[in-house]
């Protein structure tokens, strides 16, 4: 009988613990979560920055296949997931001819849709980064013509469509 009284607490323990964690269903609900605290730009502020060769570091945290096929002019892959490694990685800024940038360097996220983009710019906030904003709506929204047939034309041999 003590035996299923402790098995019974501990089944409540870990569900208390466990509906008050923070858990999240997937990576929309954690970004949805975190928008709010993510400054955005606008595309025609983008647009702008991108047209009057403004001084930032415009980064794409899509993956290769995305960046190479459509990508806004002047933008550095860095995909998600490589983010925390190559941010600060001066041999990966030389390959690019870039200095990498400072903790107050202004940084522009994009991805696709902003999902992505707005947990990496709340990464990069939390590694120190101060001045990051995401692209409001990602790449959708800078070029929401895209001809979804033309991507898979436009990919390059090796990168997968």
């Amino acid at each position: 009988m003590k035996n299923i009284k402790a098995i019974n607490w501990f089944i409540v323990y870990l569900f208390i613990i466990t509906s008050c964690s923070g858990l999240y269903e997937d990576g929309n609900e954690m970004a949805d979560q975190m928008e709010s605290s993510i400054d955005q730009i606008s595309v025609e502020n983008l647009k702008t920055k991108v047209d009057s060769g403004g001084n930032f570091v415009l980064i794409d945290v899509r993956q290769p296949a995305e960046h190479f096929t459509n990508s806004i002019e002047g933008s550095v892959l860095i995909p998600r997931g490589d983010l925390e490694f190559s941010i600060a990685d001066s041999s990966f800024w030389m390959q690019e001819y870039l200095m990498p940038p400072a903790d107050t360097s202004e940084i522009i996220i994009y991805c696709k849709s902003g999902k992505r983009g707005i947990l990496a710019a709340a990464r990069l906030q939390e590694l120190g980064y101060k001045n990051v904003v995401n692209l409001k709506g990602g790449y959708d929204a800078y070029n929401p013509d895209l001809d979804p047939n033309a991507k898979a034309e436009a990919a390059p041999a090796g990168c997968g469509g």
